[in-house]
């Protein structure tokens, strides 16, 4: 944090010392700066394991306002899924929370979003990223949860970076990107990432082909 911090500061300072150069600095003095590396209280260790990277976390609130779960790779970018839960904010987690046996076979960085179908059904979704892409659901609050299930024949990184609610109840849009390597099966990096989109129309259980 100390780093990333500096790092802000290093960028704010250089940005007012060339904005001053041509007289307009005033309106970059009112974007506010807030320094968190001296509230310890405010820093939470989530989990930890000796020799293992654990990051890239994805999070989802529900609607009590203080139950968060969380999932993430046990490794940089890929690994088994980890789960755990937060029963108030964010400042005491859980041990780590038992999961279908083939969460263990995730091949990217999990994300978790929550859903709702037309009838009001709430769910919440997993998805694992890379060819191909798979999802788990659970109807509970994250108590239980399926197995990863194939959604279609393609796959992509980092699926799904984004998923939004439309206007028609139980219908969502989502977002992933790929460069070729991983929208098909045995595919080659093209050189170029293209955004794809993904829909769906029946709270979540299941997408349509992704288009770019």
């Amino acid at each position: 944090m100390r780093f990333l911090i500096s790092t802000i500061r290093a960028f704010f300072i250089f940005t007012i010392i060339s904005i001053e150069g041509i007289g307009h600095t005033e309106s970059f003095f009112r974007i506010p700066v807030v320094d968190l590396d001296h509230r310890h209280d405010l820093q939470i260790v989530v989990d930890k394991e000796e020799g293992v990277y654990l990051g890239h976390p994805s999070t989802v609130l529900l609607e009590d306002g203080k139950t968060i779960l969380i999932v993430y790779p046990k490794g940089h970018g890929k690994g088994e899924i980890v789960y755990k839960r937060s029963r108030d904010g964010g400042k005491t987690w859980s041990h780590r929370l038992p999961v279908p046996e083939n969460w263990s076979t995730s091949k990217e960085v999990p994300t978790i979003h929550r859903v709702i179908n037309s009838a009001g059904v709430k769910r919440l979704i997993m998805w694992s990223g890379l060819y191909p892409a798979r999802l788990a659901v659970s109807e509970d609050d994250g108590l239980t949860w399926s197995p990863l299930k194939k959604v279609g024949d393609w796959g992509g990184i980092v699926v799904m970076g984004s998923v939004v609610a439309l206007k028609q109840p139980g219908h969502y849009l989502a977002m992933f990107h790929d460069d070729g390597r991983f929208f098909i099966k045995d595919g080659k990096s093209n050189g170029v990432f293209t955004l794809y989109q993904t829909i769906s129309t029946d709270g979540g259980l299941s997408w349509s082909f992704p288009e770019g």
